[in-house]
């Protein structure tokens, strides 16, 4: 049970990291799949990600011939980037985040944490039809009850942990 909420946990808090906050970050390019002749990959894979400086991130891509398809993929990939090339590199400029943007992305990010929660629950709820079924032949009503509350321990913890990364992102969003 722990081994799937620290999952739950751990998936959030890439999804976190994906999440534009009005500064350059290598996380925002992660999820761009990269259309090439044989195929797709992922960016991460094709390229060198950097930060370049706080509003501008740097792809030096492993070869000359994906440096076409890697602009076209940023710019196609839905995040509000324009890429331009320069030399052997492409320059992504990340804009800063108006008002408004920062304000659909908070609630964003609530819809991302409440589902997070909602896995996590899930998780406990399969825990407890375990734990009935169980319990039928071999455990005292008491010993049930210290293992439902032991397991509703567990996931107030890992609830509590999805509080407190969202709201260090809201912060983070907040002080753009």
């Amino acid at each position: 049970m722990t081994e799937q909420m620290e999952h739950s946990v751990g998936r959030f808090a890439e999804e976190l990291q994906a999440v534009r906050a009005g500064r350059a970050s290598p996380a925002i390019l992660n999820g761009v799949r990269v259309v090439l002749k044989g195929g797709s990959a992922s960016l991460p894979d094709l390229a060198m990600i950097a930060v370049k400086d706080a509003q501008n991130l740097i792809v030096i891509p492993n070869s000359p011939d994906t440096q076409r398809p890697i602009e076209t993929s940023i710019r196609s990939a839905g995040l509000g980037l324009n890429p331009r090339i320069e030399k052997d590199a492409i320059i992504v400029p990340v804009p800063k985040s108006t008002k408004e943007s920062r304000e659909k992305l908070l609630k964003s990010l609530g819809a991302m944490a409440e589902n997070a929660r909602v896995h996590v629950r899930k998780n406990r709820q399969d825990a407890m039809k375990r734990l009935k079924a169980d319990s039928k032949d071999n455990m005292t009503p008491d010993e049930v009850k210290a293992w439902e509350k032991d397991i509703q321990t567990v996931t107030d913890k890992y609830t509590g942990r999805i509080e407190d990364q969202l709201k260090a992102k809201q912060r983070e969003i907040e002080r753009t």
